[in-house]
């Protein structure tokens, strides 16, 4: 039976969306395939540890954003494990398995010479290119032209064979370092990264929205995998360090918005103009 390694970060309060999470895989997801789980958490104990499936690894909790951003590093800390997987995906730790998931559906199709998969962002789906969020900084190892792309994809929710995998898990995690040394954070994160990654490859699934569906939007996807909401758990924006803001701000911020889409669009007319190009990870 082939293997699928599913890895799993759940550090302070993200530790109460890991029974859900694992109850609701066990039950709908690929089951002609053997699940193992790469668990990496601060927790002292974990729902259902001692199944031989489940791998609990420690992590310290990290301040937002270095949790995700180090999310490749994390991975590579186990490599020789994650090495013995047919294929390796991650998905965020709020999400639920809804309904039954085949193998032919989710997985890269060897036979049409697909290596990786990765789901288009549920929020972006239906928005122009130059309007989606890729990382427009020049000096970000993430960097996108505006007459560059195809889509916009979330980072929650990606994976491919485990040598594919792993390989890009060391691209990106060095294209991080780098950044960091340069004291550049790129726009999304890993997401920012990931869109990077696959944007001149044409050895990617690319899967609906239905994958990630976000619970309790007004959206017309199948509810296949949906996250659940995490301000039901926990204060989300505390933990990013976000606050509310006043009346004015939200004026201002709703003016920074609209100044950005008119940028986009002398960018985009800039980049198509004058074909600027970038050098493309191997």
């Amino acid at each position: 039976m082939k293997k699928i390694g599913i890895l799993y970060i759940c550090t302070g309060n993200y530790n109460v969306f890991w029974k859900d999470f694992y109850e609701s895989f066990e039950k709908n997801f690929i089951n002609d395939y053997e699940l193992h789980y790469f668990v990496f958490t601060d927790a002292e104990e974990i729902y259902d540890e001692s199944n031989e499936r489940v791998h609990k690894n420690k992590l310290e909790t990290l301040p937002w954003p270095l949790v995700t951003l180090f999310r490749f590093r994390t991975f590579l800390s186990i490599e020789d494990e994650l090495k013995k997987m047919d294929y390796l995906m991650f998905s965020n730790s709020n999400m639920i398995c809804g309904e039954n998931i085949t193998s032919e559906e989710f997985l890269p199709r060897i036979e049409k010479g697909e290596n990786l998969f990765v789901t288009i962002h549920p929020g972006y789906q239906h928005t122009k290119l130059k309007h989606v969020p890729y990382d427009r900084n020049k000096n970000s190892s993430a960097y996108i032209p505006y007459n560059k792309g195809k889509y916009y994809v979330i980072g929650a929710m990606n994976g491919g064979t485990s040598k594919s995998f792993l390989e890009m898990s060391h691209i990106l995690n060095d294209a991080i370092e780098e950044d960091l040394k340069k004291n550049v954070i790129a726009r999304w994160h890993d997401e920012s990264h990931l869109n990077r990654y696959i944007i001149d490859r044409n050895d990617v699934r690319v899967l609906a929205p239905d994958y990630c569906y976000p619970d309790g939007m007004n959206v017309t996807y199948s509810k296949k995998i949906y996250a659940v909401n995490k301000m039901a758990k926990f204060d989300v924006q505390s933990f990013k360090g976000v606050y509310q803001i006043n009346k004015k701000e939200k004026l201002k911020k709703r003016y920074s918005i609209i100044c950005g889409l008119i940028k986009d669009d002398i960018f985009f007319i800039k980049d198509k103009l004058f074909k600027t190009n970038i050098k493309f990870y191997k």
